[in-house]
C-alpha cells in the first residue's frame, strides 16, 4: 500500500499541471485542483504543499536508507522544483546518483552527478561528485573518460580527499 501511495505521489507531481491567473498562492508542481490535492493527501498522508526543504531531504535521505527509488525521486523532484535555490539541492542530487550507482543505472547517476557540477559548481559536492563521476565512468568500463575525470579533480580541487583519492586511482590505471 505504501508503494502504491508513492507511486501516486510521483505520478502526481510529474503532471503537467497549469495554474490559472486566479490561483497565484499554489505551489509550482503541486496539485492544482482541489480534488487532486485531496487525493494527494489520501493516498499519501502527507500534504507536500506544507513541507519545508529540510523535510523534503529528510524524507529523501530515509528513501535512500530504504532503498526506496521511486520515493526519492519523487521527493527530489518535489525539492528542486520548490526549493530550486536550496542548500539541501546538491546533497539531494549527489544522493540520487548514489542510489543510481547502487541500482546499476550508469547514465542517470552521470547526469546527477553533472548537474551537480554544472549547477551547484562551487557547492561542498562537486569534488566528490567529480570523483564519483569518474568512478561511474570506470564501472562502466570507460577507462578514458574515468582518467580524465580523475585528472579535473585533481586540477580544479588539489589538497582536497578527492584529489588524494584521484590520484591513487591514476596510479592503479598505470
Amino acid at each position: 500500500m505504501k508503494q502504491l501511495g508513492t507511486l501516486a505521489t510521483t505520478l502526481l507531481l510529474s503532471l503537467p499541471l497549469v495554474a490559472t491567473a486566479k490561483s497565484t498562492n499554489t505551489i509550482r508542481g503541486a496539485a492544482q485542483t482541489p480534488k487532486q490535492q485531496a487525493l494527494l493527501v489520501e493516498l499519501t498522508g502527507q500534504d507536500f504543499r506544507k513541507q519545508t526543504d529540510t523535510e523534503l531531504y529528510a524524507e529523501m535521505v530515509s528513501a535512500s536508507q530504504r532503498d526506496d527509488e521511486i520515493g526519492l525521486k519523487s521527493r527530489l523532484q518535489s525539492l528542486l522544483t520548490r526549493f530550486p535555490g536550496s542548500t539541501y539541492a546538491d546533497n539531494a542530487l549527489f544522493l540520487a546518483g548514489r542510489m543510481a550507482v547502487d541500482h546499476s543505472n550508469f547514465p542517470e547517476a552521470i547526469r546527477y552527478f553533472s548537474r551537480i557540477e554544472k549547477e551547484y559548481p562551487n557547492s561542498d559536492k562537486a569534488a566528490s561528485a567529480k570523483f564519483a563521476k569518474a568512478m561511474t565512468y570506470k564501472k562502466m568500463n570507460l577507462p578514458q573518460f574515468a582518467k580524465r575525470s580523475l585528472a579535473e579533480v585533481r586540477t580544479r580541487y588539489p589538497g582536497s580527499p578527492e584529489s588524494f583519492r584521484a590520484d591513487t586511482e591514476l596510479k592503479m590505471f598505470n
